[in-house]
């Protein structure tokens, strides 16, 4: 007969078992689950008969490196149990005897800082082994009430400090003064992290993960979740195209190129696959319509890490996570904040007087006589109101104005946004919720014009627990967007902007805005009103409502197996309506009408758009965890997913509308009315897996398998296998590094290589020979043999390939965390290389063929690069600080392209052999400024014959005596060379916050390293067009015989001007910066001033967004622009707001 096993006391500082470090995160789970996770990790054998523990008692615990006797101490604070530890190793929890009532006293006291003696808010303080806790106050004091008298444990935690216990004595009816002081904790090791169905503590993540928390986010005050992460990510790149409300048009990025557009109209506007996939709580989702108030954490999956979800992440995953509501009472949280905008990086542009000196001497170089004579010239600079009629440029009945118009400041003004966000969070004992509701009213910078953007968001965000093993979370989102625009101007191709934006930017300072007798001036030479068209368009509408549900049933069947199921549901819709308002524009005598704004009488419209988005997701999986022995720790993960779109939209119109007050579309014309229709759809499968090992807590494994199948593709090539695996090396646990590397808190070396798979970018039913029915360019009729007029026909829309197939996206990954300084300071470094080994290309074949040959998998592109991110967090005296700085950079190159090596001067998408977005063109070599040089140069082929003293010279690169575009010879270039690539290089962000008692403050500062601009249109050349006015930095800035030293070439209307400014080095800019992007201060409210009003906490602040650049730019500009000018303008937000808890 075995022995039986006796109760023993235990020495808690002598027991190894008791004395582990653990990491937890408990939100609400049953009580049993919890000591099922405490004595997995800690391998216990623990014991208990089922009617001990409370029927469906729940516990929520998170903590880091806590000891398994603290924790068990934690959870079992209202169980009413005590553990008995026996000889043989066993703790046996048993049900602890009652005893008589208990008389009452209370505890008081603060709790600081040990660093600086400093109160700490929000500090949580509890009483061991009952329901008593309570939270600090601003002054870090705390009251405790009816407290059971005798000897209790007191403890104190807060997020970010060590948690701090210790004993006293309660008196009946006495009140015992008791002051605890937290540890700071700065780095949470082992804090928990996102990764691909499933979470990881931090310190056994093998992949390149980044995160961010939701207080990255409430620093910023924005309405878009996109500007809050630009900068704070390594390696994740936002950009933006303009500043119009609702159509800021952003880009996100993540360790850039890893694939080409297949169509060459997304050369312009899309990539081919380079954004990251986005999953708001495992499901796909729109970043750009999330309420950031909601938001509770952002994970980044950069390299193998993302390839478990395979397809969809060839450019990496951002796993976004809501908030989840807290058990006990409900918590209101309001908060609010009203801005004002103000313009920001337009170009500099002269005035009346000094476009007049430029046009004279542009006429002088052009042999002709001076527009301006002296006496003019003085009426400009007077500002003389009386016109005087002028045959400019061989038209008659043309005026000549000596006032300037600032176009500008007549069609901008500052704009205004406000945002409100209101929250409910609480619970039961089984479920918990989370409520928000956000307004946000965006309204842009154009005068007169109704140019605004409001968004509604509403979320409820539900946990139901039926059992300790069954959960059921759901979440439902509704999102509204209401966009006005400026009816029937279309946005120019290569802007992000109403086209008046362009007329404001470049309108001609000597045309006036008004006639003599107020009415709307026509700009001659056929450039429009701005103001006019700002004043009498029409709204143009754009409304999207959207519907998101999200819901996922948890069944851990047996302790270690959990299974996950889940559906999510995104139904959009889309109303749009565009109305072309015609109004007239005037002569200066008001004798005619010379011109119709936007449409002629006779041809005002409507177009009304609807579309219905609808994606689907099912995803299903099990997971399954067991520690073996005490060195064995094994995950196993494995599951399915079906992803499916369609789109359906309508479009008709009609024009000639009789009145200008009334747009129903049955109002218009039928004589001339269109309608066009469509749909899309497509369709993903997936089979995914994961395996997790970890021996001693030392060397970890993750190992990922993923089979995903498209309907892009056909039958026979629509699956494809995609693994990935990595590896870390807990370098610190090892006995040597406690020895000689003992600087070290933690110190893990990573490697890793993962494959996904690229679809985006390709057509939805490549691999069918598609049949088009309509009307080919230039859309004239058809007069087919023996069929008379046909207005439409059928034809081939190309050639097709049934071979096509993934494209396979592999990384490659090496990387080094590390913890240091009793974790204050954290280092994190990444090494990638990204190779797109089979990227479908278009592949040339002799011009016989007759056709478009289809595009195949024969091209690669391969970009490499790396990430840093060091970050600091303590105490400087009595101020709490916490500093974090990001370092990231990408190269590539188009190494194959399908053996194509055409290429244009200027910009360039794509070159074999070159980055993605290059320019090429000639290499400036200064002025000719004497004679005997233009003798000379003149002599070399390839010169124009009209160039002249003050003009450009070019040099002859490949040194065959002539100026030539393209060499010879086959493979040379000519004299025209690689200039650079429109690339962000060396993105930073530095992030600094101090706190010091009431106040805090916060400073964002982002930039890119290098980045190379090319100036165009207006910026390359003055006039361009001759109608559109010049950047001011050009102003006694070009040679003359005044200025023979002058940087740029002569002025002239001439043709040779297309000479002197053509693609070049003159024109390479580096558009290097650094800015200030947040600013915010704050004040927290003090508790005797809002205790009245029954409020926990206020807080009041003041935030600046884009308050300061620094780049060496020429002619104003904004940074961030992806072109020098042409672009909706940036603003400058000053804000004040407030945030309040009750």
């Amino acid at each position: 007969m075995a022995e039986r096993s006796e109760p023993v006391p235990v020495d808690l500082k002598r027991s190894a078992v008791l004395r582990q470090p653990l990491s937890l995160a408990f939100d609400g789970v049953p009580l049993k689950q919890a000591l099922a996770e405490i004595s997995r990790q800690a391998r216990l054998n623990l014991v208990y008969a089922d009617d001990v523990l409370p029927i469906d008692a729940t516990v929520s615990l998170r903590a880091d490196r806590i000891t398994v006797a603290a924790a068990l101490t934690d959870v079992l604070l209202d169980a009413g149990v005590d553990i008995v530890f026996t000889t043989d190793g066993r703790a046996t929890l048993v049900k602890r005897p009652e005893g008589p009532a208990v008389q009452l006293g209370s505890i008081a006291g603060t709790v600081t800082a040990a660093e600086n003696s400093q109160p700490l808010a929000r500090a949580i303080v509890s009483v061991a082994g009952t329901r008593l806790t309570t939270e600090t106050d601003s002054a870090g004091h705390y009251v405790i009430a009816s407290v059971p008298v005798g000897t209790q444990r007191l403890r104190a935690r807060m997020l970010g400090y060590t948690p701090a216990d210790t004993t006293v004595v309660v008196a009946e009816g006495q009140q015992a003064i008791v002051n605890l002081q937290l540890k700071a904790q700065a780095i949470e090791l082992e804090a928990v992290v996102a990764v691909g169905y499933g979470e990881k503590t931090r310190e056994n993540v093998t992949g390149a993960v980044a995160s961010i928390g939701s207080e990255a986010l409430e620093s910023r005050p924005i309405t878009n979740t996109l500007t809050a992460i630009q900068g704070v990510i390594p390696g994740v790149v936002v950009e933006r195209s303009g500043g119009q409300p609702g159509v800021e048009d952003f880009s996100l990025n993540l360790r850039g190129v890893s694939s080409i557009p297949k169509d060459p109209q997304q050369l312009y506007a899309s990539s081919g696959g380079n954004s990251p996939l986005v999953l708001i709580d495992g499901i796909p989702g729109n970043l750009d319509l999330l309420n950031p108030a909601d938001i509770e954490t952002i994970s980044v999956l950069k390299d193998a890490a993302a390839s478990i979800y395979g397809a969809r992440a060839a450019d990496g995953v951002l796993l976004v996570t809501t908030k989840k509501g807290a058990r006990g009472a409900p918590t209101f949280t309001y908060s609010t904040n009203a801005a004002i905008t103000k313009l920001t990086g337009m170009m500099d542009t002269p005035n009346n007087y000094q476009m007049a000196i430029m046009d004279n001497e542009a006429n002088i170089h052009n042999g002709a006589a001076p527009l301006y004579t002296p006496d003019l010239l003085a009426r400009v600079k007077a500002g003389d109101p009386n016109p005087i009629p002028h045959p400019i440029y061989g038209s008659s009945g043309w005026m000549l104005f000596f006032t300037s118009t600032d176009w500008r400041k007549a069609v901008f003004e500052d704009g205004f946004e406000q945002k409100h966000t209101l929250t409910v969070s609480g619970g039961g004992q089984n479920s918990s919720y989370y409520v928000s509701a956000g307004y946000s009213d965006l309204n842009g910078v154009i005068r007169y014009a109704n140019d605004n953007n409001r968004r509604y968001n509403l979320r409820l965000n539900y946990d139901y627990d039926f059992s300790r093993r069954i959960r059921l979370e759901s979440k439902l989102s509704l999102d509204n967007q209401d966009r006005s625009d400026i009816g029937g101007l279309s946005h120019a191709s290569w802007c992000s902007c109403p086209w008046l934006v362009v007329e404001a930017i470049f309108g001609m300072p000597n045309h006036p805005i008004y006639t003599r007798s107020g009415q709307h001036f026509f700009a001659q030479g056929g450039w429009g009103n701005a103001v006019a068209q700002a004043k009498e368009a029409a709204t143009a509408t754009f409304a999207t409502r959207g519907v998101n549900t999200n819901f996922k049933l948890i069944v851990e069947p047996l302790d270690g197996l959990k299974l996950n199921l889940q559906s999510g549901i995104n139904y959009r819709t889309e109303d749009n309506t565009d109305i072309g308002k015609s109004s007239p524009l005037y002569r200066w005598d008001d004798s005619s009408i010379a011109y119709y704004s936007i449409a002629n009488p006779d041809q005002n419209w409507v177009t009304r758009y609807n579309g219905t988005t609808l994606n689907r997701n099912y995803v299903g999986y099990a997971e399954f965890s067991r520690t073996f022995g005490e060195r064995h720790a094994v995950e196993l993960m494995g599951g399915v997913s079906h992803e499916d779109h369609d789109l359906d939209w309508f479009q008709a119109g009609r024009s000639d509308f009789t009145s200008q007050d009334v747009w129903g579309l049955n109002l218009g014309s039928t004589g001339n009315m269109a309608t066009g229709g469509g749909g899309e759809q497509w369709a993903i499968r997936s089979l995914f897996s994961r395996l997790s090992y970890g021996f001693s807590n030392k060397y970890l494994l993750d190992a990922t398998l993923r089979y995903d199948g498209s309907s892009r593709f056909s039958p026979d090539k629509r699956w494809g296998f995609f693994p990935g695996v990595s590896v870390a090396w807990r370098v610190s646990e090892e006995p040597f590094a406690r020895r000689h590397l003992a600087l070290f808190d933690n110190l893990k070396l990573r490697a890793s290589y993962g494959e996904n798979g690229n679809q985006e970018g390709i057509g939805l039913y490549d691999y069918l020979q598609l049949i088009t029915i309509g009307r080919q360019w230039p859309y004239d009729p058809y007069y087919p043999f023996g069929a008379g007029r046909q207005d439409q026909s059928a034809y081939l829309s190309g050639m097709v390939s049934t071979n096509r197939t993934w494209e396979t996206i592999a990384t490659s990954n090496v990387g080094v965390d590390a913890t240091l300084l009793s974790s204050k300071l954290d280092f994190t470094f990444d090494y990638f290389i990204k190779n797109n080994r089979d990227m479908l290309v278009p592949v040339a074949y002799p011009s016989i063929l007759g056709a478009v040959p289809p595009y195949s998998n024969a091209g690669r592109v391969k970009t490499w690069g790396f990430e840093t991110s060091l970050g600091w967090k303590g105490h400087v005296r009595a101020v709490q600080v916490s500093a974090r700085a990001s370092l990231s950079d990408a190269k590539n190159k188009v190494v194959n392209y399908g053996g194509q090596d055409t290429y244009d001067l200027g910009w360039n998408y794509i070159r074999e052999g070159y980055p993605v977005s290059s320019y090429f063109g000639y290499v400036f070599d200064g002025l000719i400024r004497t004679q005997a040089e233009l003798d000379a140069y003149k002599k070399i082929p390839g010169v124009p014959s009209d160039i002249g003293i003050g003009d450009a010279r070019y040099k002859d690169v490949n040194g065959d005596g002539k100026i030539s575009l393209y060499g010879d010879t086959p493979g040379k270039d000519g004299d025209v060379v690689y200039l650079g690539n429109t690339s962000p290089r060396y993105t930073y962000g530095l992030n600094l916050d101090a706190k010091w008692r009431r106040l805090d403050v916060s400073i964002f500062m982002q930039g890119v390293g290098k980045r190379t601009l090319f100036r165009d249109g207006e910026y390359r050349m003055p006039w361009s067009d001759w109608w559109r006015q010049p950047p001011l930095f050009y102003y006694n800035q070009t040679w003359n015989e005044d200025r023979p030293n002058a940087p740029y070439p002569r002025l002239t209307h001439g043709n040779i001007r297309f000479w002197n400014y053509q693609p070049s080095t003159l024109q390479a800019t580096n558009a290097a910066y650094l800015r200030l992007k947040n600013l915010q201060i704050g004040f927290s409210l003090p508790e005797r001033l809002i205790a009245r009003a029954r409020m926990t906490r206020a807080r009041v602040y003041f935030s600046g967004f884009d308050l300061w650049e620094k780049h060496n730019v020429k002619g104003g500009w904004d940074p961030e622009s992806p072109a020098l000018g042409f672009n909706y303008p940036f603003q400058r937000l000053y804000s004040f707001g407030m945030d309040i808890t009750f």
